[in-house]
């Protein structure tokens, strides 16, 4: 058996306020008598340093709503609502929960507990109309995180033989495709934005820790992440490939980004890589109309690793369609399954990769692995506004922040997302991720109940108006 692999943790605060869920305003009646101070044991309320006197602004992003203040408060000074820039942040997909959820779990690295229990969506649009299949968590000994049992994770990627041949000596005669394994089916694709020298080291730097890889552009590799080449996956066009020997030749995985032309000429571009590297190669395919040929089509000609890259929440590219990523990858797993080759070729899917829970709801869809992206970002203070028109704010200061500090934040929050999968796969019965893929009787989606439950209702209420 493999050695468990587990990610190390490490409280990591960054001493700077985030969003708050809440807001607590002090009322001009309050005496200063400290008795807040006394009862929160979350240090939300102390005395000022400058007058100890006078009892200092709450510090918000400590509070766990306890109501604790509100209660005890002898003058009914304090007085608690919703923070209207809470409100305010994501948008249709990225729900300002999200972004404490992600930053809380960057801090301490822990799998988030709730006493009062689920109060989220129990239905809505993408991965939220998966209900994943949790009828093993009442045996004891599906205890995930706890190591009483060996829960494996990892996956490979690359080619895989639809079947194996032998000579008449019974010695193999089939010739095997180069693989790389990680230990967590995730990647980091690097967000396409300006980022600070610190941030993109750290980047790489984490995905080297976690044991995973991290995507970047070839042209933004540069020497000061260039000693970990081993962990990154450069990202070129067909056509700069030979621009990139230098790139290429110390990498285990590359990335090319897809233009119709590989339908044509993949195994050309296939051979000038092999020239350079014995890398196995990615081919970034935007999320769109038709996907399920184009992967098909590249399978075919020898394609070894897919990556499905869906926009920022999750949607296929504008103007090619309103199917969610977890529609996009099911079909195109669907469609590989029926042309018999599912086997020989690895999918990876990315966009609106927004929390611990979808990446096992993304593998049941079909994928092998996810690429998580903005997480890393919110991780370090990041916000997002999706509307008027997308906008991601990175944090005042950024580029000033310890690279040690950044890399240990994006591992912690890879350490509780692991930690979550292997809940997950505990609660399921599933010792091993891979078995996971496809496995789409393991979750409940809402679409087929609805259609099952009223879709002949409406029908026949349709037809009889017509």
């Amino acid at each position: 058996m493999p050695k468990k692999y587990h990610i190390a943790v490490q409280t990591t605060p960054l001493n700077r306020d985030f969003v708050s869920k809440f807001k607590i305003v002090r009322g001009e009646n309050c005496i200063n008598c400290g008795k807040c101070t006394k009862v929160c044991i979350y240090e939300v309320h102390k005395r000022g340093a400058q007058d100890p006197r006078k009892i200092a602004e709450p510090r918000m992003a400590l509070c766990k709503n306890c109501f604790r203040c509100i209660q005890e408060c002898p003058r009914g000074a304090l007085v608690k609502s919703l923070d209207p820039d809470f409100l305010a942040l994501g948008g249709s997909y990225w729900k300002p929960d999200m972004f404490l959820a992600i930053y809380t779990q960057a801090e301490d690295g822990k799998v988030p507990v709730s006493g009062a229990g689920y109060r989220g969506p129990f239905t809505g649009p993408g991965f939220d109309g998966m209900w994943t299949d949790m009828s093993e968590i009442v045996r004891p000994t599906r205890d995930g995180i706890h190591g009483r049992e060996y829960i494996s994770t990892a996956v490979d990627l690359g080619r895989k033989l639809n079947h194996l041949n032998f000579d008449d000596a019974g010695n193999l005669a089939s010739t095997l495709h180069p693989t790389v394994d990680l230990p967590i089916p995730i990647v980091f694709d690097i967000p396409v934005c300006i980022l600070s020298p610190n941030v993109k080291v750290a980047c790489v730097m984490a995905a080297q820790t976690a044991g995973t890889f991290a995507m970047l552009p070839a042209a933004d590799i540069t020497e000061d992440v260039q000693q970990y080449a081993h962990s990154i996956i450069p990202l070129v066009s067909h056509e700069k490939i030979t621009a990139y020997q230098s790139v290429i030749s110390g990498a285990r995985l590359v990335a090319i980004e897809y233009a119709s032309a590989l339908l044509k000429d993949f195994g050309l571009v296939k051979e000038s890589i092999k020239k350079i590297s014995e890398a196995v190669t990615i081919v970034r395919v935007p999320a769109m109309t038709g996907i399920e040929d184009i992967v098909t089509k590249l399978a075919l000609s020898g394609a070894e690793v897919i990556h499905i890259v869906a926009d920022y929440c999750g949607r296929e590219a504008p103007g090619q369609g309103q199917r969610f990523v977890k529609e996009v990858v099911l079909a195109v797993h669907l469609r590989l399954i029926e042309e018999r080759i599912r086997d020989e070729v690895t999918i990876i899917v990315s966009g609106g990769i927004a929390m611990a829970e979808h990446v096992p709801k993304a593998i049941i869809c079909g994928a092998d692995l996810t690429a998580v992206d903005i997480p890393l970002l919110i991780a370090l203070g990041a916000l997002l506004y999706e509307t008027p028109e997308m906008k991601l704010i990175l944090p005042d200061g950024i580029e000033k922040m310890p690279t040690a500090i950044v890399a240990r934040r994006i591992v912690n929050l890879m350490g509780a997302w692991h930690s979550q999968l292997l809940e997950v796969l505990g609660a399921m019965g599933i010792r091993e991720v891979r078995r996971l893929r496809g496995e789409t009787g393991r979750a409940i989606f809402f679409d087929e109940i609805d259609k099952d439950t009223f879709g002949k209702l409406f029908h026949q209420r349709e037809t009889a108006s017509i």
